[in-house]
């Protein structure tokens, strides 16, 4: 049987398009083309992708792409969908999970010492004032002692609204005080590029779209399992993908850098320096948890 590269470098030559005429029609990085045509699939970023960018191929090059597909299926690599699904949901509990229970525990903890603050204060005090009233009532200047006793429980009062006041205020700017996505390149060569995410509070979201008039094809993967939709983003029509709470891997596939935009949980991430030059991109985000 003639392989499959061959069949569509033919239908290709036969078009009268170069390698880099098909890359700015499929928007697929020409080393993915030059694979696909020798059968080198170990290159290509995923199964999902050596389907879809050889059903793009020959749709692009006047073939049927979904005929040519079935026709060669021995030797295209499987989608194994569902051992993925097994295995990124067997997390259980999660670090987010586990972070915020300690949280919740902390509050309730905050919240009973303050309570008692003012009983343990006021208990003090009587305490102080009984041996005041034992000691004035040996030198008989029981007056003074009473005027003594109202002043401090009046002061020892007061002293402790403030004192559980104050905790409450700084305990609750503690609470709101929240954290955003910190999203760092580390590097980026050849139209693949890697980040690190810190400070993710999952669940959240990952948004792509496009700069006003463009367009872009995008395909997204959290923890090696390809999310739908996929396909073309505008600014009207943007993609948002839901991060759940065992997100540790995402990759999203970009068809035209210069005019797409990515929002990680409202972190706008930074282009790699040659997105002007490569316009096809892969880019990797590993999610560090926060201890």
């Amino acid at each position: 049987m003639v392989q499959i590269g061959e069949i569509l470098k033919s239908a290709r030559l036969s078009k009268g398009y170069t390698l880099d005429d098909l890359q700015q029609m499929t928007k697929i990085q020409k080393r993915y083309l030059i694979a696909i045509e020798e059968g080198d699939f170990e290159i290509m970023p995923g199964n999902f992708y050596v389907r879809a960018f050889i059903k793009q191929y020959a749709d692009t090059v006047g073939l049927d792409g979904d005929r040519l597909l079935g026709d060669h299926a021995s030797v295209i690599p499987e989608i194994h969908g569902s051992s993925l699904t097994e295995e990124s949901g067997s997390f259980s509990p999660s670090r987010s999970e586990t972070k915020k229970a300690s949280k919740k525990t902390n509050f309730n903890y905050g919240g009973s010492v303050q309570s008692q603050l003012p009983t343990v204060l006021l208990a003090v005090a009587v305490v102080a004032i009984v041996l005041a009233v034992w000691k004035a009532t040996l030198s008989g200047d029981d007056g003074a002692v009473q005027i003594e006793v109202a002043s401090n429980i009046s002061q020892t009062t007061l002293s402790s609204k403030e004192t559980v006041s104050s905790s409450v205020e700084q305990t609750g700017t503690a609470i709101v005080t929240e954290q955003s996505a910190q999203v760092t390149l580390l590097s980026a060569a050849g139209g693949y590029a890697e980040y690190d995410v810190t400070s993710l509070s999952l669940p959240s979201e990952l948004k792509v779209s496009a700069v006003a008039g463009g367009s872009s094809w995008i395909s997204v993967s959290v923890n090696g399992i390809v999310q739908e939709p996929s396909g073309t983003v505008t600014s009207e029509n943007p993609l948002t993908v839901a991060l759940p709470l065992n997100t540790s891997e995402i990759e999203v596939i970009v068809g035209v850098m210069p005019a797409t935009t990515i929002e990680l949980d409202g972190t706008v991430v930074a282009m790699p320096a040659d997105y002007q030059e490569i316009q096809t991109q892969t880019l990797s985000f590993t999610v560090k948890s926060v201890e």
